[in-house]
């Protein structure tokens, strides 16, 4: 017996029993845990404590599967526009012309179990290598910042970047406040007030622009870093979903790993770093910027947007920065989303080309499209990337805030915890 994701019955009895048990175990850990937060020791930590990176990868790996599993057949259907050019209701009245039936939910979730299974690494490596290395860049910049700080502006100034550029500029500014009200102070006194108000607000300027640049810096690092575990993976989920190999596309990497050695499966690299560097960096930059907005609208009581994000939800934050990053993620990288899917599902052959003569083919391809079709052949099958791509980050990103913040208490703290007093902003986790 053949199933519609092209497992036959035991293979699919055992994932489903697994699955039973995997289901089992979450929720007596989540009925122990609250059982737990009931009794009067429920403050202690726990004797069992995961590294901070080991939670990041876990919470990658889990928004990861819920964004491959969830609206898996528009993902299919985008690729198939891609693959041969037609738009959505094309496809769609293609795929229904026999009903719905079980062929059609094969071809529909055609590679699905495939890259649930791949998607456990690729997200791993990508929300944790985003993590550890702005962790590790605006420790590093914070380092210098506070010797260069020391050094040049003396005490009052690296006070403010020591407690946060915020707390720094309205402490300033109440001290200088303060002075002026009770009167018993001069104009020197006034005028020191006012310089170290001055210097905070410079250190909360830079402090904004040192935490961009480590959001930008880190999103590139992970980038890359995902693009060498996700570039096979891709490569055959959308010959799967095109039509063009057999669902089981594992079964196919195995066998060209056999034939051609592992450089048969980077054979589309290229193709696909264009693409998914600026789809993974905007998505990355923007979920940096929302959390930044978050923890900083939350801990700073004279901010404009203090008294509203304390009325948000953390969940309502998470999925909005979920469908923001979609968003941005979509449309800033569809162009090179069209162009790499092309590539790849027309058998055109980047190995002894080069990056420049990669880079080349890719750009040609580009202009071949834009001018058979125009701009909009650039952004075939965007409507049903939107839809999937968009709730499917909602659900990732979601998924991950979720499961950061039922691990905090089993989550050992890292030296920028240790060093803030384990701060946590407002009442929403900062990620």
């Amino acid at each position: 017996m053949t199933l519609p994701i092209g497992l036959s019955l035991k293979p699919r009895l055992r994932l489903v029993s697994t699955c039973a048990v995997v289901g089992a175990g979450s929720l007596a850990v989540c009925a122990w845990s609250r059982c737990r937060s009931r009794q009067p020791n429920a403050d202690r930590a726990p004797r069992v404590q995961l590294p901070a990176p080991a939670v990041d990868a876990l919470a990658g790996a889990l928004g990861e599967v819920a964004q491959i599993l969830v609206l898996y057949p528009l993902d299919t259907v985008k690729v198939r526009c891609q693959a041969s050019g037609e738009n959505a209701a094309v496809v769609i009245r293609r795929l229904l012309k026999r009903g719905f039936n079980v062929a059609l939910l094969k071809k529909l979730y055609a590679g699905a179990l495939g890259a649930a299974a791949c998607a456990i690494v690729v997200g791993a490596v990508h929300f944790a290598s985003y993590e550890g290395s702005r962790k590790a860049i605006l420790k590093w910049t914070t380092t210098s910042a506070s010797g260069g700080c020391n050094s040049a502006s003396g005490k009052g100034a690296a006070g403010g970047l020591g407690a946060g550029a915020a707390e720094g500029a309205a402490a300033a500014d109440a001290a200088a406040a303060s002075a002026m009200a009770d009167g018993r102070t001069g104009a020197p006194v006034t005028a020191a007030a006012a310089a170290d108000a001055a210097a905070a607000a410079r250190a909360e300027q830079d402090d904004r622009f040192r935490r961009a640049a480590a959001t930008f810096a880190a999103a590139a690092f992970a980038a890359v870093a995902t693009a060498l575990v996700e570039s096979p993976v891709e490569l055959f989920r959308h010959n799967a979903q095109a039509g063009l190999v057999q669902s089981n596309f594992m079964a196919e990497m195995v066998a060209t790993v056999r034939r051609e050695g592992p450089g048969g499966l980077y054979w589309g690299f290229l193709p696909h770093c264009f693409e998914a560097w600026p789809h993974d960096i905007s998505e990355l930059a923007t979920y940096g910027f929302m959390r930044d907005f978050e923890a900083t609208a939350l801990r700073s009581p004279g901010s404009p947007h203090h008294a509203w994000m304390r009325g948000v939800g953390p969940q309502v934050w998470d999925l909005a920065t979920g469908a923001a990053s979609g968003a941005a993620a979509v449309m800033f990288s569809m162009p090179f989303d069209t162009v790499k899917t092309y590539l790849q599902t027309h058998g055109a052959d980047l190995s002894g080309r080069g990056f420049l003569g990669s880079a080349a083919l890719f750009v040609k391809t580009g202009r071949r499209i834009a001018a058979r079709k125009g701009l909009a052949g650039l952004y075939v099958g965007v409507t049903p990337r939107l839809f999937q791509q968009v709730p499917s980050a909602m659900v990732c990103w979601w998924s991950i805030a979720a499961f950061k913040r039922w691990m905090e208490p089993y989550t050992a703290p890292d030296e920028e915890d240790v060093a803030g007093g384990g701060h946590r902003a407002g009442k929403h986790a900062a990620h």
